[in-house]
């Protein structure tokens, strides 16, 4: 699956593709292609389906991932700390 936003972990390939289902599902509904097709009721529609789903597949939410973490911070931070942990063995 693609990731929507790089600080948003991972979700399994299930929940995703049972997430897919559902935007399909209320696609096929309403006989667009594209959620931007949409008529204003088949959005209201699609995100209350949405955010159901989610609430019931992932009960406590998802933690978001810190900056600090991602990108050259967290590549930088990683190196620092594994050089850390070498020079505290020592």
């Amino acid at each position: 699956m693609k990731k929507v936003n790089r600080y948003v972990p991972d979700v399994s390939q299930t929940v995703g593709d049972r997430g897919t289902e559902v935007v399909e599902r209320v696609l096929t509904a309403y006989g667009v292609a594209r959620a931007e097709d949409l008529p204003e009721e088949g959005r209201v529609r699609l995100h209350r389906e949405l955010t159901l789903f989610f609430e019931n597949e992932i009960s406590g939410g998802l933690e978001p991932l810190r900056r600090s973490d991602v990108g050259w911070r967290g590549a930088w931070k990683r190196a620092w700390s594994r050089l850390w942990l070498r020079l505290r063995r020592r």
